[in-house]
């Protein structure tokens, strides 16, 4: 009966997140060019006609109109549906991951609760570190699609990450597992970890955003930079090499292959979610790497 219950949370959450999908293609769509994400309601691109409640769900709206806007016919993008289907994706898997194995792939953390050490992740803990890296990574999908399309993603994406981020761990520090320096007392825990961790990425995000010459894209800068700031310098450092890694030789093949021109925040992006995937495996290989 429990496991059946648990399930349910992770097909609840997954279709909480296919809706969440369908905003994040009105912010991709509308912010970069500034205009309101409330106002005019979703509506067909060509005909302006708003679209119904009920051809507006996740996935399966588009598919009963066969791709087509339902009063002029017009084909919709299949990226629509696409990203509600990643997004959804990504809060199904990781609140199987974090909540169903409780916080198996995060690396432990010892913290001090009335002088006793406690390393066992509640349940509410684990569903708050499963909303901050959510909202990570829903800020990451959104600058790599805002770059696909040719456009800077604008600062305003970036304030609610950068609050949170800031703000959260201050009364939650375990919501970064990894301290970036160790004997700091719970209450200064976030405060340091998070300045530590945003001045890490940023500089990292500079360096790469430098040395790709991305003068015009300043996704990887600013995706590093909340990276370092949600996860720690330590994942800020990985990912920037692994990005670069990645990067590099496919951008040289894109000379003859056009079609593997892929803005480095892509990669940043789906690294990003191996990285809270496979966490504690990563730091566990690195212990050993280093023993």
């Amino acid at each position: 009966m429990q496991d059946s219950v648990e399930w349910l949370i992770v097909a609840w959450l997954s279709v909480v997140g296919g809706v969440i999908g369908s905003f994040l293609n009105v912010v991709v769509y509308r912010l970069p060019l500034e205009m309101s994400l409330i106002e005019p309601p979703s509506h067909c691109p060509k005909c302006k006609h708003l679209i119904r409640w009920f051809d507006n769900v996740p996935v399966l709206g588009w598919i009963m109109r066969r791709g087509r806007c339902r009063h002029c016919r017009n084909p919709i993008s299949i990226r629509y549906p696409v990203v509600e289907a990643i997004t959804a994706a990504i809060f199904g898997l990781l609140v199987a991951v974090e909540y169903l194995s409780r916080g198996a792939n995060l690396p432990r953390v010892i913290l001090l609760v009335d002088n006793i050490p406690v390393s066992v992740w509640s349940t509410q803990q684990l569903y708050g570190i499963y909303l901050y890296h959510v909202l990570l990574l829903c800020t990451l999908l959104c600058v790599a699609l805002i770059e696909i399309d040719g456009h800077q993603p604008p600062w305003r994406l970036f304030v609610p990450v950068l609050v949170v981020g800031l703000a959260a761990p201050l009364v939650w520090p375990t919501l970064r597992p990894v301290p970036a320096f160790a004997n700091v007392p719970n209450w200064l825990a976030g405060t340091v970890d998070g300045l530590a961790g945003l001045a890490a990425g940023a500089a990292l995000g500079g360096i790469v955003w430098w040395a790709l010459r991305q003068r015009k894209h300043t996704g990887l800068l600013w995706g590093l930079s909340v990276v370092g700031l949600f996860l720690g310098w330590q994942a800020a450092a990985v990912l920037a090499v692994t990005t670069m890694a990645i990067h590099l030789p496919l951008r040289i093949l894109g000379r003859i292959l056009p079609k593997l021109r892929v803005s480095p925040s892509v990669w940043l992006a789906g690294l990003t979610l191996l990285w809270i995937l496979f966490w504690a495996r990563l730091v566990l290989f690195w212990a050993r790497l280093v023993s």
